[in-house]
């Protein structure tokens, strides 16, 4: 602040500064002050304390207290200063204004007598007085706003100048003629006499335009001798003006020797472009009488020359091109990678080529653009086999490492190490030159390329023949992805490396057991629910055939469980129910219970004493539902919570039938229920609605719950059994959340079946469909296609034969059959069933020959508030009907508010189900 208020001053401006500056500060003085205040009074409490502050703090703390003396100081110079600067500063003023008059008075005379001048031929020496007089003009203009602004700064009114302003604008006109005649007639003998390929035909069009403007005002305004030369210049630019279209047309850059000889056979005699040739010469020749011809030849040599730029830029663009390319994990070698763009310009260059090839103009360099669309063509044909055999390259890269698979494809195994070798030559080759448009033209590449595809296809072929091997043999891989299955097949050496994969495979088999000696002894479901095999196995036995150790897994699976219903049943006799309940798995205590069941109704029926079986069916349930309350463990838990759904449902039916008065084993009302009995002597279990039955599939599917049964299941399970004594597939459909899906999924449940959920979208082909239907009828399980409609018309026409095949040969008994060219074992337990929701947009209408294979059901809004009952029941809730009302009548209201956040919130059975489920996990917290 001191440096500034005392910095000398040069001219009004500095002052002009300084005075803001110090009027705008000296308020800040006292203020300034204060901030001294806090310094002095820690250094007067030191000093009472007795503390020696360090020599430097002394000085700069004295420094700090004299700051207000010496800007007090400062300022009054600075007022000094100012005061004086302004007289001095005024008085230069007035001087600098009286010399400005007179320097203005000067200049007007030089210029009135410059006016009076005319003589084109003196043009260059007219430029030269002109331009001197036009900088004399300006300074004074610079000189007369600077001292307006000075005067302005000591608030007087600034002085106008009229006499500049009028020299202004009196001298405007002839500067524009003089700069006129100087641009045009300077550069006029380079236009006529110098070379002609020298002439700018942009800039001549730009500046003849510009100057006939220019010199047809000046002949206009101006008067006297300047009015005279004014007119002499504008007819000499008018004379040379009339040639311009001539010489802009021959001067295109486009214009070759082809050209000038085209246009000497239009106009009859030869010109030709010689480094002699002017445009005088031009003139001469009388070419612009010919301008029609020359625009013509001009026109053609334009479009040619475009053609010829777009060719050189199209391969001036590969310059500097290269393909990208990095190291692919740790196989040793190299992938391409960042195609896309490099395609993109390929495809591009291709459509431009091609485009020219059919120009009338390309003549002159069709051989150019021939020779150049086929190089294309050839870069763009190697990058497809590139990428054809990169992408397969990567897929079967990782299958070949593993020993399992080559031992396993010895033929396919050494056709890809072939091709692996070759691939690896192409990556180093382009890791030393990675030229695009070279290595797109390198005929040895393409060789190989097209060999090795040619190599894959057998080796893709082949493992999908192996894969199908594989399936055939244990038809639940067609329920894997090729992936999936080929890790399996990788890790046949160690069967414990297959676990991962078994809950894909099995509904529930979460994982086997292995001793040591890795026998396996036992199926684990997700639960952790376990039940020994009856003939453990070794995997080893197999010799390396995962597919046939899994089937015996499969064997195992349905034998165990089969012997283990049986001693349930012995054990049901002898036991109390509620300890025989926590002590059999889960799956096998609903079968048995509903077994006993159809049992002892069928008695209560024959003997006309149901009120008093209902009476027991409730003492049983209360019973397990005390038992629910107590503490149990997550298995028994998940046990007692599904057959509690059960049993409720079992004393709700027997309430009913004896409300009615049944008494004939062979009422509807109670044949229309699952009824559950041993038949044979194999240990089957046969189950049967109405005059439906099926035997009991011993699919192992855990502990899992089970769905609450209401009227709309019920009706759901008559018409799917129904469908099935009928070999026909079912069609639950209606809205989402009806439990279309989940009732297909339980009555698969009620008879231990293997039932596969499939999603489907209008993505799907009939192939992948036949690659499903290969696997469901091979393997005798259920799959429900969710959404099926959404599968597009022309699809599922061809779906429909597909199941329609399936079906025949169930009908004909068939124990094989011919399926899209493949001869399969049929498991007549095989079948297909269909959800949908015609509600949805984007929905297809089933074709007719698809219809007739199925029978549909009306799946409608489900009873919520007996699907939260039964299910707050079988968590222990005595007064479950009373709260399931509540719960029911809240999520209405949440659906229906315009102000809860759950509005548009799907509210459906699963909803109805969860808001149940949620004080069981509080209650379990």
């Amino acid at each position: 602040m001191s440096d500034i208020l005392t910095k000398p001053l040069e001219n009004a401006e500095d002052f002009a500064f300084l005075r803001d500056y110090f009027d705008e500060n000296k308020n800040r003085f006292n203020e300034m002050k204060d901030l001294i205040l806090p310094p002095q009074r820690v250094r007067d409490m030191f000093e009472r304390m007795g503390f020696m502050m360090p020599n430097a703090d002394f000085d700069l703390y004295w420094t700090t207290i004299g700051w207000p003396q010496q800007l007090q100081k400062s300022l009054e110079e600075s007022e000094k200063n100012l005061a004086a600067a302004k007289l001095k500063y005024m008085g230069e003023l007035v001087m600098n204004q009286i010399s400005l008059k007179k320097e203005v008075s000067d200049v007007e005379a030089q210029i009135k007598e410059f006016m009076e001048l005319g003589d084109l031929e003196s043009w260059e020496e007219r430029y030269i007085v002109c331009t001197e007089l036009e900088e004399k003009l300006k300074i004074c203009r610079d000189k007369a706003d600077l001292y307006g602004s000075r005067e302005e700064i000591f608030a007087q009114i600034p002085q106008e100048h009229p006499t500049i302003e009028r020299l202004e604008k009196d001298f405007e006109n002839h500067i524009l003629f003089w700069h006129t005649a100087n641009d045009f007639l300077r550069i006029y003998p380079n236009w006529m006499d110098g070379p002609f390929t020298l002439i700018d035909p942009e800039e001549m069009l730009n500046c003849m335009d510009k100057w006939v403007r220019s010199s047809a005002r000046c002949a206009k305004l101006l008067t006297k001798d300047p009015k005279m030369a004014a007119e002499d210049l504008r007819k000499k630019i008018q004379e040379f003006n009339a040639n311009v279209p001539m010489i802009y047309a021959l001067r295109n850059p486009g214009m070759r020797d082809r050209h000038w000889k085209r246009l000497s056979n239009l106009v009859g005699f030869e010109v030709a472009c010689t480094p002699d040739f002017t445009g005088r010469a031009a003139i001469e020749l009388n070419l612009p009488k010919y301008l029609a011809q020359c625009e013509e030849v001009s026109e053609f040599a334009s479009k040619e020359h475009a053609l010829e730029k777009s060719l050189d830029k199209m391969q001036n663009d590969w310059m500097g091109v290269k393909f990208e390319f990095a190291d692919w994990k740790a196989t040793g070698t190299a992938i391409l990678r960042g195609t896309d763009e490099l395609q993109q310009v390929l495809d591009d260059q291709l459509i431009k080529t091609q485009s020219m090839t059919a120009s009338p103009y390309i003549g002159p360099f069709e051989d150019r653009v021939r020779i150049w669309f086929e190089k294309l063509q050839f870069f763009n044909k190697i990058l497809k086999e590139w990428l054809n055999c990169q992408m397969q390259w990567l897929y079967l890269e990782p299958i070949f490492t593993s020993e399992d698979i080559m031992s396993q494809m010895p033929t396919e195994g050494k056709r890809f190490k072939l091709v692996d070798g070759v691939w690896r030559k192409i990556m180093v080759k382009l890791a030393k030159n990675p030229d695009a448009l070279t290595v797109g033209s390198d005929e040895d590449i393409m060789k190989s390329l097209k060999e090795s595809n040619k190599d894959l296809d057998f080796v893709t072929s082949g493992l999908n023949e192996y894969l199908e091997t594989k399936r055939l043999a244990f038809p639940r891989f067609y329920f894997l992805s090729n992936d999936e299955l080929l890790e399996i097949l990788a890790e046949t050496k160690d069967p414990l490396r297959v676990q991962p994969f078994l809950k894909k495979i099995f509904e529930g088999i979460h994982g086997i057991q292995f001793e040591k000696t890795m026998d396996v002894t036992a199926m684990i479901s997700e639960e952790g629910e376990k039940i020994t095999f009856i003939k453990p196995f070794n995997p080893k036995d197999a010799q390396g055939s995962v597919e046939k150790w899994l089937t015996q897994v499969e064997v195992q699976m349905r034998s165990s469980l089969k012997q283990v219903t049986r001693e349930a049943f012995i054990a049901y006799a002898v036991s109390d129910r509620v300890p025989w309940i926590v002590f059999w798995p889960g799956q096998v205590v609903l079968c048995i219970s509903s077994m006993y069941w159809t049992s002892e109704m069928g008695a209560a029926i024959r003997a006309n004493v149901l009120i008093d079986y209902e009476r027991k069916c409730t003492a049983q349930l209360g019973d397990i539902v005390n038992k629910v309350r107590g503490q149990l463990g997550k298995l028994e838990r998940k046990t007692i919570g599904a057959l509690i759904v059960i049993d409720v449902h079992a004393r709700d039916v027997c309430k009913i039938l004896a409300e009615q008065g049944v008494n004939d084993e062979l009422d509807f009302d109670w044949i229309s229920q699952l009824r559950y009995n041993y038949v044979g002597d194999e240990d089957d279990i046969e189950v049967r609605m109405i005059n439906a039955w099926l035997l009991y599939a011993f699919e192992y599917l855990g502990n899992s719950g089970r769905l609450v049964i209401t009227p709309l299941t019920d009706r759901c399970y008559r018409t799917l059994m129904g469908a099935l004594h009928l070999t026909l597939g079912g069609a639950p459909e209606g809205p989402a959340g009806t439990g279309k899906t989940e009732t297909t999924k339980d009555l698969a449940k009620a008879i231990a079946m293997q039932c596969v959920v499939f999603n489907c979208s209008d993505g799907l082909d009939y192939l992948a469909m036949g690659k499903f239907f290969k696997g469901l009828a091979s393997s005798g399980a259920w799959a429900c296609f969710d959404e099926f409609n959404r599968i597009d018309l022309e699809v599922l026409s061809v779906i429909a034969q597909q199941i329609l095949t399936i079906q025949r040969a169930k009908s004909s008994n068939a124990v094989k059959f011919a399926f899209e060219g493949v001869i399969l074992t049929l498991k007549r337990t095989c079948n297909v069933f269909i959800t949908m929701n015609p509600g949805y947009a984007g929905r297809s209408e089933l074709p007719d020959n698809l219809k007739a294979l199925f029978r549909s059901v009306a799946m409608m809004v489900p009873d919520y508030a007996l699907i939260s009952e039964i299910t707050l029941y079988s968590f222990g809730y005595l007064d479950a009907r009373s709260l399931a009302r509540k719960l029911v009548a809240t999520y209405r209201l949440c659906r229906f508010s315009t102000d809860l956040c759950f509005r548009g919130f799907f509210f459906g059975s699963h909803f109805a189900k969860f808001g149940a489920c949620v004080p069981n996990f509080l209650s379990q917290c």
